[in-house]
């Protein structure tokens, strides 16, 4: 193997593993903000959550907390 091929066979792999690198921070970064928001804003009153079994939050559809409200209000009423 000759020096050419040694440099380009070095630099081809420095590159790849700064270009991996780099997206899989960005990725983490991304994910943090964006878990940082949701939970500002659950803790806000803006949105509703719920945990499912693997631990993830998802967001609960909005006819699911009208009708949970509307529930509660007419159980509240008949009391």
């Amino acid at each position: 193997m000759d020096s050419l091929t040694h440099t380009i066979i070095t630099v081809g792999s420095l590159a790849s593993a700064y270009y991996l690198g780099s997206y899989v921070k960005a990725k983490s970064v991304f994910e943090d903000v964006v878990g940082n928001l949701l939970d500002k804003l659950e803790k806000d009153g803006f949105i509703a959550t719920k945990v499912d079994k693997d631990g993830d939050k998802s967001l609960i559809p909005i006819n699911e907390v009208l009708a949970t409200f509307n529930k509660a209000a007419i159980k509240k009423d008949k009391s």
